[in-house]
């Protein structure tokens, strides 16, 4: 088999993180090569990385049709015929759907106008090709389904000439029917001579499609496998395989009376009638896969996304948000995944993020006294700077999170919420941060912990949620789970 794609001891880091650690694979023609792995293993650097958008570290190489590259640029893996389609559909819905395959590369009559029929000619010819009829060029993009939508996507790629196509979880959208439709095509494509990359959590599919299976964990490859030399048994095995070290030994305490309900929360295409009952001074993990809608259940319980429905009872009483100004108001607290975007202020100082909701109540500020208790916070917490004037931006990950941690504990809250709290933090940071998760849960206050990481989830939680496509499909108690298990009811396996 002719190879046209290939990564030669590929690395990429970041702020000193490793990613991707040394991976080298090839992918040749007419194969469909279906990368599996958990929540951060590292397949998404590796993709973007084929298409441009990232580039490797220093060493290793990229090998594309017989050409050496140290790395590749978006337009010219494009232009090399290397086309990704994200899980996020990428076209513009108020155009046809010839507007949108010829998008960025209009046919032009001589007048300089879009020659909208030709353009939609090729699109029927290429729509054609790949059996699909109940779409047709002259049509408008929002009057097709989400599937229909993916299959634009393709057909685009085809029109581009491309040889490699990578798709990244193309099917988390789709019912049973379109999945199918989908998968057709991609058995379709690659018997055509297309080499294809394919990153699907659905394990089924990936036996279904695939030619072989590439497993990453902590961003290395761990085995590559013929899908007719395995089993998804094995997958799962390999997925998940790593010592006890991996695991933090957390203090247990007896919970309170009191009681939170999260109550019938739903939102179009994201939840779906989601209730679950936290015990006072309980962590309560949520775990699941990209995708399964646990960020978007934690920011309409802290008030942030519209259009959504549900309620938070705190024994017996109603304190459902209406947006996170309000959340703070009712003691509800969040520290998010992405901390530099929507939890710190990282061109200010450490002081200032640390007050900054606890000043907003105030008329006037005592410096001495807020100097003194930015002291206290630093001390408690462990952040290790120059002093109370340094910008945020040049503290370490571990140190920027217990800043945000320490700014939401300055005020009496009731709910605190943890999205994947020691995302891209080292290992004396994460126990740092346990401790202070757990000192809260003693305190009486109420956890959930958002978490992709599985050794963290059953470590500190005491049940654990599991998200499927949406709904809450299971609770589980956390000294009970394996990692197995876990990942089997997150494929719904």
């Amino acid at each position: 088999m002719e190879t046209i794609l290939e990564l030669k001891n590929i690395s990429k880091s970041y702020s000193g993180i490793t990613v991707l650690d040394n991976v080298s694979v090839g992918l040749e023609k007419g194969e469909v090569l279906c990368l599996v792995g958990e929540n951060g293993a590292g397949k998404s650097t590796m993709i973007k990385i084929m298409a441009g958008v990232i580039a490797p570290d220093k060493a290793g190489a990229i090998t594309a049709f017989g050409n050496s590259y140290d790395r590749l640029y978006p337009r010219q893996a494009k232009d090399l015929g290397i086309a990704a389609i994200y899980q996020d559909i990428d076209l513009v819905d108020n155009l046809t759907v010839a507007d949108n395959i010829f998008l960025g590369g209009e046919l032009k009559k001589k007048n300089g106008l879009i020659d909208t029929k030709t353009q939609e000619k090729i699109s029927d010819e290429l729509l054609h090709r790949l059996k699909i009829s109940k779409i047709k060029g002259e049509m408008i993009l929002s009057d097709l389904s989400t599937a229909q939508k993916q299959c634009v996507q393709i057909v685009k790629a085809l029109k581009d000439e491309a040889k490699v196509l990578i798709l990244d979880e193309p099917t988390a959208s789709l019912g049973d029917e379109e999945t199918r439709i989908l998968l057709d095509m991609v058995t379709t494509l690659a018997k055509s001579g297309m080499g294809i990359i394919y990153i699907s959590h659905y394990i089924d599919e990936l036996f279904k499609v695939g030619s072989r299976l590439m497993i990453l964990k902590d961003g290395r490859m761990v085995d590559i496998k013929k899908v007719s030399e395995t089993n998804a048994e094995e997958v799962i095995h390999a997925m998940i395989g790593r010592d006890t070290g991996s695991f933090y030994f957390r203090e247990y305490f007896p919970l309170g009376e009191g009681a939170l309900e999260i109550r019938n929360f739903s939102q179009k295409k994201t939840v779906h009638d989601v209730s679950l009952t936290i015990r006072q001074g309980e962590v309560f993990g949520l775990g699941g896969l990209v995708g399964a809608g646990r960020t978007e259940l934690i920011r309409m319980i802290y008030g942030c996304d519209k259009n959504r429905y549900g309620m938070v009872i705190l024994n017996g009483r109603d304190i459902t948000p209406k947006n996170p100004r309000d959340a703070i108001k009712k003691g509800i607290f969040m520290i998010f995944e992405d901390r530099k975007r929507d939890g710190l202020f990282t061109l200010r100082s450490v002081k200032e993020n640390i007050t900054v909701s606890a000043n907003e109540k105030k008329e006037f500020i005592d410096l001495k006294k807020e100097t003194k208790t930015v002291e206290n916070s630093i001390k408690k917490f462990g952040i290790k700077m120059s002093g109370q004037e340094t910008e945020v931006v040049n503290l370490s990950g571990g140190n920027q999170q217990k800043t945000l941690i320490a700014r939401c504990v300055l005020d009496p809250g009731t709910l605190y919420i943890f999205d994947e709290p020691t995302k891209g933090v080292d290992i004396g940071a994460k126990e740092e941060i346990y401790k202070h998760i757990l000192d809260l849960a003693k305190a009486g206050k109420y956890i959930i912990l958002v978490s992709s990481d599985m050794p963290e989830l059953i470590s500190m939680s005491d049940h654990i949620g599991i998200m499927r496509e949406g709904r809450l499909v299971g609770i589980v108690p956390a000294k009970d789970a394996t990692e197995s298990e876990l990942m089997r009811k997150y494929l719904g396996f």
